[in-house]
């Protein structure tokens, strides 16, 4: 098949499909609208991609991501476990089980900030890391109510805090390296929105549109 973001002519093969119900695995080899089915993903999928056969690129409209109201740094405790660990939170990041957050210009290197709708997300991460993979976490909650993502790019984000504008406000970027500022309250980021209209503030996400 083909994949909506990926380079034209590049191809993936879906030959490990699997029907699911419940717990209940089996391996299908024909599926038809409304059929639900599992994939491994080689990790460019990212949720609301389309996949498409023949050689014409099909593309449907991305789905936002949630806007998150909660965030925490999370560590490993053991770091004789970091594969274990990167690989768990990897891999719960691509199924979108929480959105992942770094601070700017960080490559993988720096503290990683997880960003959820409800405490019971951490919770599940926290839950599979240990069953899934073996690992224990720490969380650290961070005081921060919602995300807004800078649609304006990284130019306006440095005006608006070059200008004093940003005060108080935690600026990070996510998974494509895109801005993002974290506001304690409403009011604030209600207040940036309408001031600072060239930052383009919006309260959700979907994946960019670039070849891979």
């Amino acid at each position: 098949v083909g994949h909506s973001r990926s380079k034209p002519g590049k191809k993936y093969n879906l030959a490990q499909a699997q029907t699911l119900f419940g717990s209940d695995r089996e391996s299908v080899e024909v599926a038809y609208p409304g059929d639900v089915i599992g994939i491994n993903n080689p990790g460019n999928f990212a949720i609301g991609d389309t996949l498409y056969t023949g050689n014409e690129k099909i593309a449907f409209p991305g789905i936002p991501s949630f806007s998150p109201e909660i965030f925490a740094y999370i560590r490993n405790p053991d770091t004789s476990k970091y594969k274990s660990f990167s690989k768990g939170i990897d891999q719960l990041l691509a199924e979108g089980a929480v959105q992942a957050l770094r601070q700017r210009n960080d490559e993988g290197g720096g503290p990683l900030i997880l960003a959820a709708v409800g405490q019971l997300q951490f919770e599940v991460v926290q839950a599979r890391l240990k069953a899934e993979y073996g690992v224990d976490s720490d969380l650290e909650m961070i005081g921060y109510t919602l995300a807004r993502w800078a649609d304006g790019g990284w130019d306006a984000v440095d005006k608006a805090d070059a200008d004093g504008k940003l005060f108080g406000i935690m600026i990070v970027q996510d998974r494509w390296q895109r801005p993002v500022l974290l506001f304690r309250n409403d009011w604030k980021a209600a207040g940036i929105t309408e001031e600072e209209k060239y930052l383009q503030l919006q309260p959700w996400s979907k994946p960019p549109m670039f070849d891979v």
